[in-house]
């Protein structure tokens, strides 16, 4: 008869507490009907999501799997049950028994690497763990891994800046501007693990692919960087200017997965407090909520993971004197929310559209106008539906480009966010001072 070691799971309400001790390979086996017969006891650790502390130690006899995950900021413990076979599955077995979620993947001595997803199959996230000491138990600070780097090199004898975030594990989003054609575009890629290169595809207003900027040594001082666009294929040496370190806060437990990223640049004292406290008034919000929740539900499979809350950032300008910065935050409890600003980093205070245009120019009718106009020419116009949404929006978020202000309206559920960059050549009867 099966001998299993009973393991109680602590329940947070809140994010600090002493952790629970660490499973030796003695107790593991004892999971096993044979602990004699057990082949080998590994010990892993990683990140759930790129985000999360998790760490894994599992046993095998040559047929099947016994083993514990723990989540190391909740210290919220599964139980891990599978059988030998040509695909590796664990089923993960919360404290009453039940079967909670379901990883398939693989694994190697070095390297534990599935997908999860709870037993509905309505929520899933990515695992990745490497080979680790039996009692490591550290936190990993999940910004560790994460950046954004302002690049400047030049393209056709003029400047060209692609300003970079590394937001996740091998994915990468940003802004290049070429300033031959005086255009910012979107850039977006992946770094696979067999390759020492980052693919960054050129996306237009339009949402078009545009070209590619193929890019070694990405994250390092100087990147050297192929454009292949319509003009034709084109090398050059991008430097890094400035860094956006990353700073992250995490929680997953039974019922909650929750995590927020947010920008920190050093010696702006006054810029990252301001960040942190737009984030620490979200987080104290779900919290709050969180924790109601949590007087009311039960931790069974079918409230696996169902309280989910994120919050992230895009840098969308950055240099010496300004950065424009998004702020996105999403949960499934309330509404979407965002908050675009731009930030004068000499001055240290946030920049107001008064800051920026002439009194009394009628700089707003302008610009209104303006927009209407280029979006009229593009064929989602032609929708009456959202054409009559365009009209009633007033674009009140704007951050600056190097070409121009860029203009957007809140996020949409049905039609997303619409933005559209005012060059500034445009804008120069309005403005009070050359900004760019």
């Amino acid at each position: 008869m099966k001998r299993i070691l009973v393991i109680t799971i602590l329940v947070l309400t809140s994010f600090q507490t002493t952790y629970a001790q660490e499973v030796s390979a003695d107790e593991l086996k004892l999971l096993f009907e044979n602990p004699n017969k057990v082949w080998w006891v590994r010990h892993y650790k990683g990140l759930v999501n790129d985000m999360h502390d998790v760490a894994v130690v599992l046993g095998f006899d040559g047929e099947v799997y016994h083993g514990y995950a723990t989540y190391l900021r909740s210290k919220t413990r599964f139980q891990l049950y599978g059988k030998a076979g040509t695909q590796f599955k664990l089923y993960e077995i919360d404290e009453s028994g039940k079967v909670s979620g379901i990883l398939r993947g693989s694994l190697s001595p070095q390297l534990l690497k599935a997908s999860w997803r709870n037993y509905q199959n309505t929520v899933g996230v990515s695992m990745r763990l490497v080979k680790a000491p039996a009692n490591d138990s550290e936190l990993t600070k999940c910004g560790h891994n994460k950046w954004t780097k302002n690049y400047i090199g030049s393209y056709m004898s003029k400047p060209t800046r692609l300003l970079l975030q590394h937001y996740t594990e091998g994915e990468y989003k940003g802004l290049f501007y070429i300033a031959h054609e005086n255009k910012t575009y979107q850039v977006e890629g992946t770094q696979k693990e067999s390759e020492d290169r980052v693919y960054l595809h050129l996306i237009n207003e339009k949402n078009e692919k545009k070209g590619r900027l193929d890019c070694r040594d990405i994250g390092t001082i100087q990147v050297d960087c192929t454009l292949r666009n319509d003009e034709g294929i084109f090398s050059s040496q991008l430097t890094n200017k400035q860094t956006v370190n990353t700073q992250g806060i995490e929680l997953l437990d039974y019922t909650i997965v929750m995590d927020v990223t947010y920008p920190s640049i050093k010696g702006q004292d006054n810029f990252n407090a301001i960040v942190y406290q737009q984030y620490d008034k979200w987080l104290k919000k779900n919290r709050t909520q969180t924790v109601k929740e949590k007087r009311k539900t039960k931790e069974n499979p079918d409230n696996r993971v169902t309280m989910r809350a994120y919050g992230w950032y895009d840098i969308e300008y950055l240099s010496s004197k300004y950065v424009s910065l998004r702020l996105n935050y999403v949960d499934n409890w309330s509404d979407y929310e965002e908050i675009v600003w731009t930030y004068d980093l000499e001055s240290q205070k946030t920049v107001q559209p008064e800051d920026l245009f002439l009194a009394d120019s009628d700089y707003a009718d302008f610009i209104r106008d303006y927009i209407i106009n280029i979006l009229k020419k593009q064929p989602d116009y032609k929708d009456e539906d959202y054409s009559k949404w365009v009209e009633k929006e007033n674009f009140e978020f704007f951050s600056l480009r190097h070409e121009g202000i860029n203009f957007s309206t809140k996020y949409n559920p049905i039609y997303g966010a619409r933005d559209v960059t005012v060059p500034y050549y445009k804008l120069r009867p309005y403005l009070k001072k050359v900004i760019y």
